[in-house]
């Protein structure tokens, strides 16, 4: 879903390393630790959370397969959760963009009746009864004889201004700063304890 840049201040944690008797060449290991902790905590909230609370949800299991999460190590300090499946346009809804058709997309207008899981099957441009195409433009027609009305239903267009409707990043900025801050100091006295005298 594009890239995060979600810095943290070392010095902090040279600080608190000190506070609670930790020594600095612990630090790599415990940052790396708290780090893929907390982007466990992440990853879980915006599955459970983020995805469904702004997405109406058809399949439950798509978001789980498609998050995944590069975890740090002592020689990295960086973790990342991303998009491994390229389906759906995850960027898309957290950054918001242009959609591009391979021929061109149709537009509902506010005719187009949808259901709980979108536009119905019936009121699809493909399925539409009685469709007539001019120009850009997919009306239907209704009614018989001189009664008979063109409602336009659909406008064609070679790409589409998509919203941002799904906050990925701010709920990993935020989730992950307030990990952190349990995160780390627990991880300084796990390695404490597990260091080599």
């Amino acid at each position: 879903c594009g890239v995060i840049d979600l810095q943290f201040n070392i010095a902090a944690f040279e600080h608190r390393a000190q506070e609670i008797g930790a020594t600095l060449d612990q630090l790599p290991f415990a940052i790396s630790s708290a780090m893929n902790e907390s982007a466990k905590v992440t990853r879980r909230t915006l599955v459970e959370q983020t995805w469904p609370t702004a997405m109406k949800v058809r399949n439950r299991s798509f978001i789980g397969r498609a998050l995944r999460t590069d975890y740090a190590s002592k020689s990295k300090l960086s973790v990342s959760i991303f998009d491994s499946l390229g389906r759906a346009g995850l960027a898309r809804h957290a950054m918001g963009g242009i959609k591009q058709g391979k021929g061109k997309l149709a537009i509902p207008t506010a005719r187009v009746v949808r259901g709980a899981s979108g536009v119905r099957q019936s009121k699809k441009p493909r399925n539409l009864k009685r469709a007539v195409v001019k120009g850009n433009l997919i009306f239907q027609a209704e009614g018989r004889g001189k009664g008979s009305k063109l409602r336009l239903m659909y406008k064609l267009t070679p790409s589409a201004q998509i919203k941002k409707d799904v906050p990925f990043f701010e709920t990993f900025r935020a989730q992950m700063r307030q990990e952190m801050e349990h995160a780390v100091p627990l991880a300084m006295l796990r390695a404490m304890a597990t260091r080599k005298r």
